[in-house]
């Protein structure tokens, strides 16, 4: 018997060794794979796809490609099946002969196919992520529902220019462009037409939450007329018009005029609200009154003194704003005559002490432009924040209201931009942003958001329950945009909580829940009904409505007074006189 045991054992080794020999090796095949450039795109947007993995065929095999919000597992889930709300983004993406596939699909608005897509559409929001389907392969005609792969895609939010500042000007007008809703941290690009520029200051990225905020100069050689500037961030782009007005110019009211004697300038095609300086050769001269910034329009008025140092002959009086000027010739006639002082007798020393003298800081006088571009409207928010027409160099201190919460320093053009800064606590409404360099100063108002949080639901007491002391209330955490949240909490004698019906009124209750502490007990008593309501209020000090009256009692505590005292003494008595004591 083990002599067969063995023989049976050889023929089974060599009868396997034998078909290893004959048996073609059969092919491994790699998962099937899917992926997608860029993972974050806007609606709209244009997406490349590339897959691998799948079974290799000289025929012509073929995959559909899908989106849906509904999860989904591989070779297990279907579509029509599992997967009832979706959008077929690519019909029958052909596979190579090595089962790679690759091509492009645009990121639709709605997921509005399949039976639940029909019933219920889904519109694909910012933010979200979506899953991305590859099927089964299939040759033409035919059809391949099963999931095969699946990748993720990120809904991002639609890019926005803000309103250029200004809007027109002469070509070098410097230009703050400002937007939003790009994709984050990515590399910038700026267009004049089809002509690419380099921002002359801000940022050449976006940030991380897609904001930016940068200052371009329209070239030189701009002819005057209507054009394009466009903004591109990975897949976003988005143009704004700027209109090229005729270059700068000024007039003088007179042409020729004593030294010390005023002179009129009047201005056009400058770059709107940008601080103007004027100089008399090159010295340069404070206006004597009218206008230090030009108008939205590019224009201003101002009067200003020929110096009366300034000699006989010909002189330029030069208007510059940002990198706009322009100059005339003026010519001096005369100097002021010099009238010798009057003789005086010098009086004796006195010995009086004057004063100390109190330096105030000035107070800024000079408006500046300066923009931001929030992230919100809530308590939280980011803003960023830059302007221009500052003292080079200088410190700017960034206030909201009176509250300091950012500096920068302006570089050689007078131009910043402040770290980002979170919006305090505040009152929904309006509120003041400036920025100033002690000279220069620039604001603009910020809008908080005025919608109350939901109404907190009452848990304990129950309605109409009997609570011993201390008694607690309980209700639901309320969650709000505008965090963090607190809560007031009332009790009264009367349900409809009379000023002078409340016993107990507590505010700024940081936590979804009350004990009352001693003080309260002793505001409360066993014999009356009493009604509590709560409300949430947001840091923006936007209130909820109140709750319902809800209706508790206090307990009436044990008090062992009266005959179960005396029987209780009667029997302790009792006790001790049987044990003789």
């Amino acid at each position: 018997m083990k002599r067969m045991n063995v023989l049976r054992i050889i023929g089974i080794a060599l009868i396997l060794s034998l078909l290893s020999a004959v048996l073609p090796v059969l092919p491994a095949f790699a998962a099937e794979s899917i992926i997608v450039t860029p993972t974050q795109a806007q609606v709209g947007a244009s997406v490349s796809f590339s897959g691998s993995g799948y079974p290799a065929s000289a025929d012509e095999w073929a995959i559909d490609i899908y989106i849906s919000d509904q999860t989904a597992t591989v070779n297990t889930t279907y579509i029509n099946i599992q997967v009832t709300r979706y959008k077929k983004l690519v019909l029958a993406s052909l596979l190579s002969a090595t089962g790679t596939f690759s091509g492009s699909f645009t990121v639709p608005a709605t997921l509005n196919e399949g039976l639940l897509g029909t019933s219920s559409p889904l519109t694909l929001a910012a933010g979200s992520t979506y899953y991305i389907y590859a099927c089964g392969r299939y040759q033409y005609g035919g059809q391949n529902l099963q999931i095969h792969a699946i990748t993720n895609l990120t809904i991002s939010a639609n890019a926005t220019l803000d309103p250029l500042s200004p809007a027109s000007g002469p070509a070098g007008t410097s230009v703050l462009v400002t937007g939003s809703g790009f994709p984050g941290s990515t590399a910038l690009v700026f267009k004049f037409d089809t002509t690419v520029i380099t921002p002359t200051s801000g940022h050449t990225s976006t940030l991380s939450n897609g904001l930016f905020l940068s200052y371009i100069t329209i070239p030189s050689t701009a002819t005057v007329g209507s054009h394009t500037i466009n903004v591109t961030a990975g897949s976003a782009t988005v143009s704004r018009t700027f209109t090229v007005t005729a270059s700068a110019a000024i007039t003088l009211s007179v042409a020729s005029g004593a030294a010390g004697s005023t002179v009129t300038v009047t201005g056009t095609g400058y770059p709107a609200s940008t601080a103007l300086v004027f100089k008399f050769d090159t010295t340069t001269i404070t206006p004597t009154s009218g206008d230090t910034s030009t108008s939205v329009s590019g224009t201003f008025y101002t009067i200003i003194t020929v110096p009366s140092t300034a000699t006989v002959g010909t002189h330029a009086i030069s208007a510059t704003a940002s990198t706009s000027t322009d100059s005339e010739s003026f010519v001096v006639t005369s100097t002021p005559t010099t009238t010798p002082p009057p003789t005086t007798t010098t009086p004796p020393p006195t010995t009086t002490t004057p004063p100390p003298t109190t330096t105030i800081p000035p107070t800024p006088t000079e408006t500046v432009p300066i923009s931001f571009i929030p992230s919100g409207d809530t308590i939280g928010s980011t803003i960023s924040i830059g302007g221009s027409g500052f003292t080079p160099d200088s410190t700017i201190t960034i206030t909201y209201d009176d509250i300091e919460v950012a500096t920068a320093v302006a570089d050689s053009t007078g131009f910043f931009v402040a770290p980002p800064f979170q919006v305090p606590p505040s009152q929904h409404g309006e509120h003041t942003i400036t920025a100033t360099d002690g000279i220069h100063i620039g604001a603009k108002t910020y809008t908080v958001e005025s919608t109350p949080p939901s109404v907190p639901q009452p848990l304990l007491p129950a309605m109409g329950e009997a609570v011993s002391q201390p008694a607690s209330f309980d209700w639901d955490d309320v969650t709000d945009a505008s965090a963090p949240v607190t809560y007031n909490l009332q009790i009264a004698t009367s349900d409809t909580f009379d000023a002078d019906s409340i016993i107990i009124d507590k505010t700024g209750l940081t936590a979804s829940e009350y004990m009352l502490t001693e003080a309260d007990q002793l505001k409360l008593s066993s014999e009356v009904t009493y009604y509590w309501r709560e409300q949430a209020v947001d840091a923006a000090l936007n209130a909820s409505a109140w709750t319902g009256a809800g209706e508790f009692t206090i307990v009436k505590p044990f008090e062992f007074t009266g005959w179960p005292l005396y029987l209780t003494i009667g029997l302790g008595g009792l006790v001790l006189f049987l044990l003789g004591l």
